[in-house]
């Protein structure tokens, strides 16, 4: 509708040049306007070809191959002692040489190896747990960045819009002037909001086209291959209870990473502890004898002495971490409580803000520019009447549309602050994205197999 306004010549414009015109866009085969890029599409693209998302895989294939590697046993040594030689008397020379052959084995005691596993698994997990919160991170992202496109729509609509109603009033204002009922001065002044109106619209699409190359960076595309979106902003769903909201607190990314992070801080500290203690070698060898010519075996075991724990340090320094962790968790959980309270809130604004003004405000606005345009044609009304109600009425919807975008931006924020899908509005998970399979799988695990071949 607006653009038919605007396109419209100005000497042509009428209820019998708007039939032309959309019955001339109703000619035009519908495979001629291109497909809008829907919301799933821009979140699966953005899944499959993010660059930061695609790191994950290959930080998890080397996560998987340390946690390989801190199972691994100490290798055997192999060892050859040869006694009796270069010495005096008839120990010179190599006539009395003795040599022995020694194989030795470290074993290791309190666990050792067991919890160098559980520590490295945990680390591997807490890959996974930062996938998942950039994930949400990166959706809800491109989630916004759609929303802004969107806007920039509804914007070049709205420049339209105020353009038709400027070259309207440049119309009316000009008839008056040849029918001698007011100044060239208004005429004037008209033509200025038409210039100002036409800037207004190109500066829309402007923002519009670099809407459009933000969303597609998101996916990795330096030329966007989409023209516009789709997007119903004005679909305003009612929110559920802020008690509900609450209780999916603990679904927040950045609550579930602490869990994963704890048990990896419990077990980098049993693994300072296990270190504390000596490990044991054990060797066996055979030995020759030079006198008689003979072999004999040997068996050796050997063992530090523990005089004092040697890892005594670095098991104050890991107990140390994992009590900081403990306050860190819980300042988290007040800040998220207190945003997320302040979101909730600022919801309930914006929301009804936009259905008020749309459902009361903007009806008023439209049928008093109607009611001073008639007026001011019959010289009841002075342009800056004029001027006034066409303003308000440009006002009256840019203050609907914005708030109806920060309902939705707002929503965003809070969905991926608590790491569900509150309302359905918007989806954020892999499981609800068609037509895309997620290119990390936690679930997967490097095997020796897959070790030895890469």
């Amino acid at each position: 509708m607006f653009l038919s306004l605007f396109t419209l010549p100005s000497r042509r414009r009428g209820l019998f040049g708007v039939i032309a015109l959309l019955l001339a866009w109703a000619a035009v085969p519908a495979s001629a306007a291109p497909k809008p890029l829907s919301l799933n599409e821009a979140l699966a693209y953005t899944l499959e070809r993010h660059p930061e998302l695609a790191q994950f895989p290959y930080r998890r294939r080397a996560a998987e191959a340390r946690e390989l590697q801190a199972g691994l046993r100490p290798n055997p040594e192999l060892a050859v002692e040869v006694e009796n030689i270069g010495g005096s008397g008839r120990f010179s020379g190599t006539d009395s040489a003795e040599a022995s052959l020694v194989l030795s084995q470290l074993i290791e005691l309190g666990g050792k190896r067991g919890q160098r596993e559980d520590v490295a698994r945990y680390r591997t997990d807490l890959v996974d747990s930062e996938y998942r919160q950039v994930r949400w991170q990166v959706l809800a992202e491109t989630v916004r960045r759609y929303l802004s496109v969107a806007e920039a729509q509804e914007n070049i609509q709205l420049a339209e819009l105020s353009l038709a109603l400027a070259r309207e009033s440049r119309e009316t204002i000009q008839r008056r002037v040849q029918a001698g009922t007011t100044s060239d001065a208004s005429l004037q002044r008209s033509a200025i909001a038409v210039t100002r109106a036409e800037l207004a619209l190109e500066s829309a699409q402007q923002q519009l086209a670099s809407a459009r190359v933000e969303l597609a960076a998101q996916w990795g595309e330096t030329e966007p291959d989409f023209e516009r979106v789709r997007a119903a902003l004005y679909d305003l769903v009612a929110l559920p209870e802020f008690s509900r909201v609450r209780r999916h607190l603990e679904d927040s990314p950045q609550l579930s990473r602490y869990i994963t992070e704890r048990r990896l801080r419990e077990a980098e500290l049993q693994l300072a502890r296990a270190r504390g203690r000596q490990d044991l070698r054990v060797g066996v060898g055979v030995k020759q004898v030079r006198e008689t010519d003979d072999h004999a075996f040997t068996l050796s075991l050997s063992m530090p002495l523990g005089v004092s724990d040697r890892n005594q340090g670095e098991i104050r320094a890991r107990r140390a971490e994992y009590e900081q962790l403990a306050l860190e968790e819980k300042a988290t959980r007040v800040h998220l409580m207190a945003r997320i309270q302040r979101l909730y809130q600022e919801l309930e604004v914006f929301r009804s803000t936009a259905l008020r003004l749309r459902g009361e405000a903007l009806p008023s606005a439209r049928a008093a520019l109607e009611s001073i345009r008639r007026g001011y044609q019959e010289g009841l009304y002075t342009y800056l009447e004029l001027v006034d109600a066409r303003q308000e009425r440009l006002a009256v919807e840019r203050d609907a549309l914005q708030a109806a975008v920060n309902f939705h931006q707002t929503l965003v924020t809070l969905e991926q602050l608590t790491g569900t899908g509150l309302t359905g509005q918007w989806s954020l998970t892999p499981d609800s994205i068609e037509g895309v399979s997620e290119p990390y799988e936690p679930e997967t695990r490097f095997t020796k197999e897959q070790a030895g071949e890469s």
